[in-house]
């Protein structure tokens, strides 16, 4: 840390490729590069990210709207933050666009002289940017497959996959990303969403498209690569066809409005109504129970106790991501996903089919889907009240009210 020395020994990554689901092994774009770091250069990038995050919370340098990879800030903050925004204007009977940026490799293309200049910029101390610049240079890796491993070759450019300190520095880098008075932005690391509402859908056009065109300079600026062919866009309205409206449009290619968007894990439709989000988390559930039946199951040995510590461990988090975003859902498109975790209490519990689920559960001593997601939810809002960051204060304060749709409504 005294002389900003990175050891190179430590700047060397095993990268080993796993086949992506689906995709032909043939194509080298078919796999996801998992790199590994030596465990002990992990240890050096604790300390420097430690004194990092001190310095750049003490002067409160990054921008309230990234939530990627900072204390007390989880993709579910973000998701109400957006989910929130979408459903005020709901009920003002306005409309809002939202634009979802791919942001192509992010965090492999990141220009290594440009985001020290942004840490000299930012004031950091000598040692630790000294140290960072050491860190990012003269990086290798080198492929493993089936136990054989390819020659070394240079990286030149990125921060490193897998380590600690890449979240950190590219937020950094991307930190000054521009923003405008009347559209609002969303980030989690690199994963970027624009929103704009208004009565008038050309307004949100106007807005949108504005927004894009100096995101698309600052891009270019930065050497920022966008995959527009991947960017969606949708309008949430209430209108029955969206396809009247005009898209909003980068790099003069507009990006047509889409039925419904996939934002941090979450299937967002143009209405809100949560269904297609239960329908894709219901497959998801099963396809991952599939997995766990034979041990779970009511015909296997192991006891009950460790066949709920299974369920409540690796199975309930798949059924209740983010539930304090989505739990105001009617009860009939809850019960979507209720009606899974019947299936596999039941079926733990060996159940006959004469016997009720209320029974079975108070049996059980565990809570049902609908009481497990309102104590979630209770604790999440409790917490959101008292939260420092100003981008969570800045959502409207409101009491639940049954007759307004809002996410609070779960607490009721």
């Amino acid at each position: 840390m005294t002389i900003g020395h990175f050891p190179t020994k430590w700047k060397t990554a095993t990268v080993i490729p796993i086949l992506k689901p689906g995709k032909d092994p043939t194509q080298p774009t078919s796999y996801r590069p998992i790199s590994l770091l030596s465990a002990i250069s992990k240890i050096a990038e604790h300390i420097i990210l430690d004194r990092l995050q001190s310095h750049l919370e003490t002067n409160n340098i990054l921008c309230p709207e990234q939530f990627g990879f900072r204390k007390n800030l989880s993709t579910t903050h973000q998701l109400i933050r957006v989910v929130e925004f979408i459903e005020e204007a709901f009920n003002a009977k306005q409309k809002t666009g939202a634009v979802f940026l791919d942001i192509q490799k992010a965090f492999d293309r990141v220009w290594q002289d440009a985001l020290i200049h942004k840490l000299i910029s930012y004031n950091t101390l000598n040692y630790i940017t000294k140290i960072i610049q050491n860190y990012l240079v003269n990086r290798n890796f080198m492929v493993k497959v089936n136990n054989e491993f390819s020659d070394l070759k240079q990286i030149k450019a990125g921060v490193a996959q897998g380590s600690k300190l890449g979240p950190i520095l590219f937020s950094l880098f991307i930190n000054d990303i521009p923003k405008q008075h009347n559209t609002m932005v969303w980030m989690y690391a690199d994963d970027t969403a624009i929103l704009a509402k208004h009565k008038n859908p050309n307004f949100i056009h106007v807005a949108l498209t504005k927004h894009l065109q100096t995101l698309g300079a600052w891009f270019r600026k930065w050497k920022i690569e966008l995959n527009v062919s991947k960017t969606e866009s949708i309008m949430f309205s209430k209108c029955r066809n969206n396809s009247k409206f005009r898209p909003p449009k980068i790099n003069n290619k507009s990006i047509e409005w889409s039925q419904e968007c996939k934002y941090l894990g979450v299937i967002l439709d143009r209405k809100l109504s949560w269904k297609p989000h239960f329908t894709y988390i219901k497959n998801k559930f099963r396809e991952l129970t599939r997995k766990f039946f034979p041990i779970i199951s009511r015909n296997s040995k192991m006891s009950r106790e460790n066949k709920i510590l299974i369920y409540a461990s690796y199975l309930r988090p798949v059924l209740t991501y983010a539930c304090p975003v989505w739990g105001y859902a009617p009860n009939y498109i809850l019960k979507i996903l209720a009606t899974q975790q019947n299936i596999i209490i039941r079926n733990i519990f060996n159940a006959k089919f004469y016997m009720k689920n209320r029974d079975i559960y108070r049996a059980l001593d565990f809570p049902t889907f609908n009481s497990f997601i309102t104590k979630i939810a209770t604790n999440f809002f409790k917490n959101l009240d008292d939260h420092d960051n100003l981008a969570i204060q800045n959502i409207t304060k409101y009491t639940p009210d049954p007759k307004i749709k809002r996410p609070r409504n779960i607490l009721l």
